[in-house]
């Protein structure tokens, strides 16, 4: 089993940014349902390259077309909320990852804690309980629910058999290799 850090390949595809600064707070998805107060927030293109399926905004918000949540809504179900932005030049959705777990084997991963409260700064090593990720396919974890999302062999191959691109996969754990 293998998990991978999902992210956008910003240096070779577009990228996004809001059309107002304070826009920016309300895009920390923690876990936390929005949908039922979400107003789509206003986002320009500001990279004229390669259009994406995952054009890049932030790095805890994973961003998508209506051709990437075709292909992966099967994977993410209601794990996610699908959240509309407004753009002049394109359709895209903001993708709030609900599932934040408690899956870190803290035994084997490699962290460093703040001083002063004793919270995880960062990891420098990942290990995940294979019980508690098996089956899961986009999630967050508790230390990080900010953070970029984690996701699934799986989501990783969907993306790559259906040619979706734009996304950027970083291999963080492999049960294979501990």
């Amino acid at each position: 089993m293998r998990i991978w850090h999902l992210d956008a390949d910003v240096n070779n595809f577009d990228n996004l940014t809001t059309l107002k600064q304070e826009d920016w707070e309300l895009l920390r998805f923690d876990g936390r349902k929005l949908a039922d107060t979400w107003t789509p927030i206003a986002v320009r293109v500001i990279e004229d390259r390669k259009k994406s399926d995952t054009p890049g905004l932030s790095g805890g918000v994973p961003v998508f077309t209506p051709m990437a949540i075709a292909v992966l809504k099967d994977l993410m179900g209601d794990t996610v909320e699908v959240l509309p932005l407004r753009c002049r030049k394109g359709e895209y959705y903001a993708i709030n990852v609900l599932d934040v777990v408690n899956c870190i084997d803290y035994e084997k991963a490699d962290f460093e804690r703040f001083k002063s409260s004793g919270r995880i700064m960062l990891f420098n090593k990942y290990a995940f309980k294979p019980e508690c990720v098996k089956g899961k396919h986009i999630f967050k974890i508790i230390d990080e629910p900010v953070r970029r999302p984690f996701v699934s062999d799986e989501f990783r191959n969907s993306v790559l058999e259906n040619g979706l691109v734009g996304f950027k996969f970083e291999l963080v754990w492999d049960s294979e290799s501990e």
